[in-house]
């Protein structure tokens, strides 16, 4: 399990949760107090970092009776988590920033929240290779989450009478549901030829009695009775052929593959059997098929809505709909909530739709309320987000613009927008409010997806001039025309250097206007997809930029892996104290810090890699910093783009000078060290030997409250825990200015 850094406001329920409970080694801190507004409206989450392709569950995270709202996201496989909370007598959610740490880490392609085996807590249920792999939930209010492997494939029992995986598709989301009434969780899947659906009976009430355990058999190869397209989501009722031909033991299967289908299974008229709500690839609408058939009888659909819910707004939502049934506004009646399951290839900014339950668990009334679940509530902009700070309206207030790798418009067709967020805050207390979804309609300027803007005065007239990093590699300047949020003009398309020769770099163009060399002039550094970042230097004048190539190379920077090379490279340098930092987003969704970066500018030259997972940040993909000073008190904020097309927001902690003293800072952190760990008496050696300074020590426990402070400590040192109960613990560290370190400790 993996430290984090939490939100202050959100300090005591991530200690609970055993995330990181205070600071990052360098000191930022995951901050979402500045607030953005929209249509009139004080957004709730703006700093969630975004949903593009949600599948929905709910858990109780914390033990506290609540149940919590857990999304799973198949883009780039992350986890957004939603606490439940009471306030003034009125239950809303919070969002919890970087809880992926409280699930195990190999979740793929889809995951599902269900307690199998009736002890109260929900069970996981995700992907293993050609079928379900299972995570029993073994926490408690005493010990937090926690999880077990409990299969890593589920088996069956098929016709033939040998245990075989149980077959799910990694495409397809199948139902984990009591079908038929026993007390057990069974499963429906697709077949693997795609077109109907098996029902996997669990014998676990049948053997034991109890509800306890996942004994699967194949118990009818065609529940329901009907036939789904090879082709398309054409819907067969009564079917009694081929695959669904009862005297056809072992039906050929013909290799054509109709993936992927999505299955949600519910009572829908209260007649106490299972109905199914089905969504499918390449398609936007769900069909809701009605089981005809008696409480205990095999499942026959004898009817269907092929627009469901017809009796409100029908689902229109490209494409690849899943369905959900969860309740997610906290009035103890299960609503529909439907998400996109095609990464990457479906829509991804409004792609939550929502319908309201009007009736009841067993006899649902769906009334459809909006088609942005949550990301109405976020700062959202598709997939791919890049934040950038710019004082646009020239009121000494920097402005928020984001732009995004792509939005989805159709199956064949993208396009890539910049919003634009005006600061309508003050110096010390910055707030944005949404003033354009389209800034200088870029949309339609040509330049393709991923546009990526970068600002400065090139021309020493005060003013801001934009350079446009585009998908194609290239760069574009606009030069400002007047004080207004939009005055800028297209000055040059393809940049040039002193050359002539362009300024470009392979693809995906993410430029930053930088005095990298310190000389008062403005000069150009680029990531783009390939490793390596390209420094041009401006070799002209305050007046005239004129920009000269000198490596592309710069830092010997290479963030890739062997199997995945590519970068994807976002810099973001600053200065402080006349020394130079380099904090780099990039395809895997971490942050590197580079520092020794004055003197190694040349080509050949290489910087120092100070953390390749600075303060924690994983974004899953596709991570875009900005650093910049927006308060009068001149602390650092950070804005990290998130792969789901959000935002999360930092502030540097104390002061900046300390807080980029990283050097230093990382050198503790890495010379701190507790044994044994885990420990049965509860008696733990704290070893700071070579720390040159003596370090608080606070001790947390899983809800957050303080059990134990030392005085300050130095060298080698006793930590008691005898008197604790069994459980895991925090252990923070700080120094007479900032935190320092976190670390996690277990007493068995």
């Amino acid at each position: 399990m993996k430290l984090s850094a939490p939100s202050l406001y959100t300090l005591q329920i991530f200690l609970f949760l055993f995330i990181n409970t205070t600071f990052s080694q360098f000191g930022f801190i995951y901050n979402d107090s500045i607030q953005v507004k929209k249509g009139g409206n004080t957004l709730a989450f703006p700093w969630a970092g975004g949903l593009n392709h949600a599948q929905f569950s709910t858990i109780d995270v914390n033990f506290d009776g609540m149940d919590d709202l857990f999304i799973f996201d198949r883009s780039a496989n992350q986890i957004r988590i939603f606490k439940a909370m009471e306030e003034n007598g009125e239950k809303k959610y919070e969002f919890l920033y970087n809880s992926r740490d409280l699930f195990p880490e190999e979740l793929r392609y889809k995951v599902a929240l269900v307690d199998f085996n009736a002890d109260g807590k929900k069970d996981l249920f995700t992907y293993g290779i050609g079928g379900v792999k299972v995570y029993r939930n073994v926490g408690n209010s005493s010990i937090g989450l926690q999880w077990t492997l409990e299969h890593e494939i589920l088996q069956s029992i098929y016709s033939n009478g040998n245990y075989s995986n149980l077959y799910v598709s990694s495409i397809d989301i199948p139902a984990f549901e009591d079908i038929d009434g026993d007390g057990d969780m069974d499963v429906l899947t697709f077949n693997i030829n795609g077109q109907q659906v098996e029902f996997h009976k669990n014998q676990s009430i049948e053997d034991y009695g109890i509800p306890d355990s996942l004994k699967f058999e194949l118990s009818d190869r065609c529940w329901g009775k009907f036939i789904e397209s090879d082709t398309d989501n054409n819907i067969q009722l009564d079917s009694n052929v081929g695959p669904c031909d009862p005297s056809n033991i072992h039906p050929p299967q013909n290799g054509v593959r109709h993936a992927g289908s999505s299955l949600l299974s519910l009572d829908l008229n209260n007649d106490n059997s299972m109905d199914l709500i089905l969504g499918d690839v390449s398609h936007r609408n769900l069909t809701a098929l009605i089981n005809g058939s008696a409480p205990g009888a095999d499942a026959l659909m004898t009817s269907m809505d092929a627009n469901f819910p017809s009796n409100t707004t029908p689902l229109n939502l490209p494409i690849f709909p899943a369905a959900f049934y969860e309740d997610v506004n906290h009035d103890g009646v299960k609503d529909l909530i439907v998400g996109t399951n095609a990464s990457g290839g479906s829509e991804n900014t409004e792609s939550v739709w929502f319908y309201k339950n009007l009736g009841t668990n067993q006899n649902p009334n769906f009334s459809f309320v909006k088609e942005n679940f949550l990301q109405d509530q976020m700062i959202e902009n598709g997939k791919g987000a890049i934040p950038v700070l710019v004082d646009l309206n020239e009121d000494g207030l920097k402005d928020l613009l984001v732009s995004t790798n792509f939005r989805y418009l159709d199956p064949s067709d993208k396009i890539s927008k910049i919003q634009y967020y005006q600061n309508t805050g003050t110096a010390t207390t910055p707030e944005f409010t949404f003033i354009s979804d389209d800034w200088l309609s870029l949309s339609t300027a040509g330049y393709g997806l991923r546009m990526h803007p970068t600002f400065g005065d090139l021309l020493g007239d005060g003013k801001n001039e934009m350079i446009l990093g585009s998908a194609n590699g290239k760069l574009h300047l606009y030069t400002k025309t007047g004080n207004g949020p939009e005055d800028f003009v297209l000055q040059q398309i393809n940049m040039t250097d002193h050359l002539n020769q362009p300024i470009q770099v392979s693809a995906f163009a993410s430029p930053q206007l930088f005095d990298l060399n310190n000389d008062g002039l403005l000069d150009i550094v680029i990531g783009g997809k390939s490793a390596g970042i390209t420094y041009y230097k401006n070799i002209g004048s305050s007046t005239m930029p004129s920009f000269e190539l000198i490596t592309t190379d710069l830092g010997n920077v290479d963030m890739g892996e062997a199997f995945l090379p590519d970068n994807y490279t976002v810099p973001a340098f600053l200065r402080n104290n006349d020394t130079t930092h380099l904090f780099a987003g990039n395809r895997k969704g971490t942050i590197y810090y580079f520092g020794d970066i004055d003197n190694n500018l040349a080509d050949g030259d290489a910087f120092t890699l100070l953390s390749d997972h600075y303060s924690f940040i994983e974004t899953g993909a596709y991570s875009a910093p900005y650093i910049d000073k927006i308060r009068a008190d001149g602390r650092f904020d950070m804005f990290v783009g998130t792969d789901l097309g959000g935002i999360w927001a930092y502030t540097a902690g104390v002061n900046s000078e300390d807080i980029l003293n990283a050097n230093a800072l990382e050198k503790i952190d890495q010379q701190i060290n507790i044994y044994p760990n885990p420990s049965s008496s509860g008696w733990f050696t704290i070893d700071l030997k070579g720390i040159n300074q003596e370090l608080n020590v606070l001790v947390y426990d899983h809800l957050g409250q303080l059990i134990k402070e030392s005085k300050p400590l130095l060298g080698n040192a006793q930590l008691d825990l005898s008197s604790a109960a069994k459980g895991i613990y925090t252990v923070v560290f700080s120094n007479s200015s900032q935190f320092v370190s976190t670390r996690k400790i277990i007493i068995q």
